[in-house]
């Protein structure tokens, strides 16, 4: 028991021994969740509660504007205060002041974010050279500076995807809020059923869908609703593996519904 062999093998026993209680007893860090695709959308992204204040606001006393014209000359942004966001988040909205400078209606069809009409003479304007102006979105400012977007709708996925030139054509359903300011009595209605390929392998992947204007706007401000009604799932599909909308419905709404969100998101360093 005491031969040399003996001792080496009994040394190496306890070191391994060791070792492992050694190894137990180290803290191992779990292995990370994947990361969900909708954790981008809250990205610096603020929301209001019941009472349309925005929770954890912590960047202090914010101005609202609705901007209307673009200086490039000055390489600066025209707009009207339009409410503020006070040091506690509290959100206070309420547009009132004349718009100055206007488009006329006719062009909402060169000018339309949502891109959801395929083909333009599906528009039929009622007084077309009124003065128009459509926002889906209020900027915040502070000392002059733009630091954010809010927007207003109840799915944070609606209300970036229908603003970002590359995700309009997602589900998602749910609604975003437009502010529009004409200055006359005017309306844009439109009706169009469209059909199309949404593949890029070669492998068809044909959709339908179904657009909706119905817009008949007062003098002043109006409020428009857009929203995403059914969804195309494409799980199966690699170059599609988000949703399509099967329908988009524009409705003039006369207050904000119960159930919106105004959702603050960041830009830049703020």
């Amino acid at each position: 028991m005491n031969t040399p062999e003996m001792k080496a093998m009994m040394q190496q026993a306890n070191q391994m021994d060791k070792e492992s209680k050694k190894k137990s007893k180290t803290t191992t860090s779990p292995i990370p969740e994947i990361t969900k695709s909708e954790d981008t959308y809250w990205k610096n992204t603020w929301a209001s509660d019941k009472d349309n204040k925005l929770k954890n606001w912590n960047k202090g006393t914010a101005d609202l504007v609705f901007n209307y014209a673009y200086d490039s000359r000055n390489n600066d942004v025209n707009y009207i205060k339009v409410g503020v966001i006070k040091a506690d988040g509290s959100i206070e909205l309420n547009p009132k002041s004349d718009v100055p400078i206007l488009q006329p209606l006719h062009n909402f069809k060169n000018s339309n974010n949502f891109f959801d009409i395929h083909n333009a003479d599906s528009y039929q304007y009622t007084n077309e050279t009124a003065g128009f102006k459509l926002n889906s979105y209020i900027l915040v400012y502070q000392n002059e500076q733009q630091i954010g977007t809010l927007t207003l709708g109840n799915s944070v996925k609606v209300t970036r995807n229908l603003l970002t030139p590359g995700d309009v054509y997602y589900g998602d359903e749910g609604y975003i809020v437009s502010w529009v300011y004409v200055d006359e009595a005017c309306a844009i209605n439109a009706k169009e059923h469209w059909t199309g390929d949404l593949s890029n392998t070669g492998t068809p992947l044909i959709v339908e869908t179904n657009v909706v204007y119905a817009l008949n706007f007062k003098l002043g401000w109006n409020l428009v609703k857009t929203e995403v009604m059914g969804t195309y799932e494409f799980e199966d599909v690699p170059e599609e593996d988000r949703s399509r909308y099967k329908k988009h419905e524009h409705t003039l709404i006369t207050s904000i519904p119960n159930d919106a969100t105004y959702f603050f998101r960041s830009v830049g360093n703020h």
